[in-house]
């Protein structure tokens, strides 16, 4: 006997029922009936309405944000941007209002004025200090600022070997200058006659008076510049002095470089500081 169970052919499927809910009562005597029939239809929402304008004396209304799709939203907390929301920044700053003491006037010398001299105001409030000098040509203690040419040669004479204190530029320029002039009108004026009694003695006409004048003017210039050289170097000291260098600087003039950087140390102006070689 066989354990095989007889064939059974398969089933037609059948579709599962769906609930349909029961019709209402007006209903059941219409044949136009149908389920979609008994859904409510709802009003569509109501559009809307703006808020009225705020009267006289109201606070404008906070804008709203936009609603369309991809609009951006309004962040948490954000301030308010329309006009008196925040008076603390409306409100002017009176710190910063008023001119900071001090700085509308312009400083001399600076923005376009005029640079300060001596003892005058200077760029921010500093006053360059006035070399201290003679107030009369017959102050010798001071250097005598804006000497004229006979001042200058007499204060040279007068301070014959003072090597202390100090000398102005004008008061050792003129003096160089005097010197120059001496020597100059000397050599010109041997020459010429030394060169007139050379002729002479060549023509046979000569009396030997004219190169005798012509010695005693060299002897003259030679005597003469043994007479300044104390003097000559008294006055280069000092100068030395009143553009605040040491004196002893002058003995680099014994060389060809020294006689340039002593030629230099002369042309600078005066020092103030240069008052601590007076006496």
């Amino acid at each position: 006997m066989s354990d095989q169970q007889p064939y059974e052919p398969p089933q037609p499927h059948q579709p599962t029922p769906t609930y349909q809910p029961p019709a209402s009562a007006g209903a059941e005597n219409s044949t136009d009936a149908s389920p979609a029939a008994a859904v409510p239809a709802y009003p569509s929402a109501p559009a809307s309405i703006p808020a009225p304008a705020p009267g006289f004396g109201a606070a404008p209304a906070t804008p709203t944000a936009p609603t369309y799709p991809g609009a951006p939203q309004a962040f948490p907390g954000a301030q308010p941007t329309h006009p008196g929301a925040q008076p603390g920044y409306a409100a002017p700053q009176q710190a910063y209002a008023g001119a900071q003491p001090g700085y509308p006037a312009a400083h001399p010398g600076y923005q376009g004025h005029a640079a300060a001299g001596y003892g005058a105001p200077g760029y921010l409030g500093y006053v360059p200090a006035a070399p201290r000098g003679a107030s009369h040509p017959d102050d010798l203690t001071l250097p005598l600022y804006g000497a004229t040419f006979g001042q200058a040669l007499s204060r040279f004479f007068k301070k014959y070997a003072t090597f202390s204190g100090r000398a102005s530029r004008s008061e050792y320029w003129f003096v160089q200058l005097f010197v120059v002039l001496v020597s100059a009108v000397a050599v010109v004026l041997g020459s010429i006659l030394l060169g007139t009694s050379a002729a002479q003695e060549y023509n046979g006409g000569g009396s030997g008076v004219t190169a005798g004048i012509a010695v005693i003017i060299f002897i003259a210039m030679g005597m003469f510049s043994l007479a300044i050289i104390v003097p000559s170097l008294a006055i280069s000291w000092r100068r030395l002095h009143d553009a605040n260098f040491a004196g002893p600087f002058w003995f680099l003039s014994l060389t060809s470089a020294g006689a340039l950087v002593v030629l230099v140390f002369t042309i600078l102006p005066s020092n103030p500081q240069g008052e601590r070689f007076d006496r």
